[in-house]
């Protein structure tokens, strides 16, 4: 079982990729969307390798592995239905539900 960090960090390689196609997501791409250092997103993508969830490569950036691909594609799955819920059912706004 991923940590909501490791989650965290595998849902945004995950929309990275999705927005620039088939190029490698970068530690700095990852930093900025993360606002976590560098060096604290290359402990995790390096834990997250050894978890063979995604292919890690210094200075060449990171591509999820089928089974991390499959698992970021349930926690947006999983993040979409909490948000849907929590507008149709409980009156949320939609610029409410992300946080």
């Amino acid at each position: 079982m991923a940590s909501q960090s490791e989650e965290n960090y595998l849902k945004n390689v995950y929309l990275l990729h999705e927005k620039n196609g088939t190029v490698p997501v970068t530690t700095n791409e990852l930093s900025e969307v993360m606002e976590t250092k560098a060096a604290s997103v290359t402990d995790m993508l390096q834990r997250l390798s050894e978890k063979k969830l995604l292919h890690y490569k210094k200075y060449q950036g990171v591509l999820l592995t089928n089974s991390g691909k499959a698992k970021a594609i349930s926690i947006i799955r999983k993040h979409r239905l909490w948000e849907y819920f929590l507008v149709d059912k409980l009156k949320f706004q939609w610029d409410e539900v992300h946080e």
